[in-house]
């Protein structure tokens, strides 16, 4: 039954297909070009949105009471140049890992950041508003007999290390972002005393050297990562306490 079904379907075919194919004929007999059949353009490759510049001088302020600190447990960073704000940076809740979320002064979004579940250190991915990724953030733990010894190496979209950093706490935190060969593109800069939150001054150098949104993202995600690390061994103390 199917046969007749498409025997009316070819019958009809047959005469349309003859009859493209003499005007093809006659075309080539005249010299008339045959139909061009027209082929989509290729879409334009994805490109990353352009890196914000920032001041060269700034702080990032983890905000001591916030509605949203109160209500969701997550924290907030205000982002100031000369006492202005130009962006801020919001912790995404109920998620297993770290995530954050860079905007700018309208609230409109510049970068994402999102920490590895599994990973020895903190291994933190950017990316832009558009989920390409600008680079990465790796934390390196050494421990010695004597103390933990922490390195940070940037690395662009591709994995390849452009920075690297070593944590250097005496009285204060300070983070310095060295290239390869040894010049200084960032400083980062924590004071010892903080009362209930963390106040970061960071000044570049180099603007060119690091994805500035790597920048901002990193006091953000040591403040947050310190915060957790505190709790636990108060955790842990409050638990010796109550064993004895």
């Amino acid at each position: 039954m199917k046969i007749f079904r498409l025997l009316p379907l070819a019958l009809c075919a047959g005469p349309a297909f003859s009859q493209s194919s003499a005007l093809a004929q006659l075309r080539a007999s005249t010299g008339v070009p045959a139909a061009v059949v027209a082929t989509p353009a290729a879409a334009p490759a994805a490109t990353i949105s352009a890196a914000p510049t920032l001041p060269d001088e700034f702080t990032v302020h983890e905000e001591i009471i916030s509605v949203r600190k109160l209500l969701l447990d997550t924290d907030t960073f205000d982002l100031k140049a000369g006492g202005k704000p130009f962006g801020k940076i919001i912790e995404k809740f109920l998620t297993l890992t770290k995530d954050f979320t860079f905007n700018d002064a309208s609230g409109a979004c510049v970068a994402k950041s999102h920490a590895k579940l599994i990973s020895w250190g903190t291994h933190i991915d950017v990316s832009d508003c558009s989920g390409r990724p600008l680079g990465a953030i790796q934390e390196h733990v050494f421990r010695s007999l004597f103390k933990v010894n922490t390195v940070y190496s940037i690395l662009d979209g591709r994995g390849q290390e452009i920075a690297t950093s070593e944590k250097v706490e005496w009285i204060s935190t300070n983070l310095t972002l060295r290239k390869p060969g040894g010049a200084v593109i960032a400083e980062l800069r924590r004071p010892w005393l903080n009362v209930l939150s963390d106040d970061w001054d960071v000044k570049i150098q180099d603007h060119a050297a690091v994805d500035s949104r790597m920048i901002v993202l990193i006091a953000a995600y040591k403040t947050s990562v310190d915060n957790d690390r505190r709790e636990e061994q108060e955790a842990q103390d409050k638990k010796k306490d109550d064993d004895k």
